[in-house]
C-alpha cells in the first residue's frame, strides 16, 4: 500500500482538507472506516496549555456538522 501511515490502531488511507482542517480517512484493527480530525480545545486561562484531541467519526456527514458548529 502506497502513502499509508499508521498511528497506533488507526491506519490512514488518505488525507483531505475540508474548511481548512486536515481530515484523515482510514480504518482501525477491525477494518471499520473512520474519519479523524485533530481539534484544539482552548484553555481560557493560558493559551500555552491548549490541548489537541483526535476526534473520530464513522461518517463524513457527522464530521461536517461538527466542523460547521466548531468553526462557525
Amino acid at each position: 500500500m502506497r502513502d499509508v501511515t499508521i498511528f497506533g490502531n488507526f491506519t490512514v488511507l488518505e488525507t483531505i482538507m475540508f474548511n481548512s482542517v486536515q481530515v484523515d480517512k482510514g480504518f482501525d484493527e477491525r477494518l471499520d472506516i473512520f474519519y479523524r480530525i485533530n481539534l484544539c480545545i482552548e484553555n481560557s486561562e493560558d493559551d500555552i496549555n491548549d490541548a489537541f484531541i483526535d476526534c473520530y467519526y464513522r461518517n463524513i456527514a457527522d464530521l461536517k456538522e461538527d466542523l460547521v458548529n466548531y468553526i462557525g
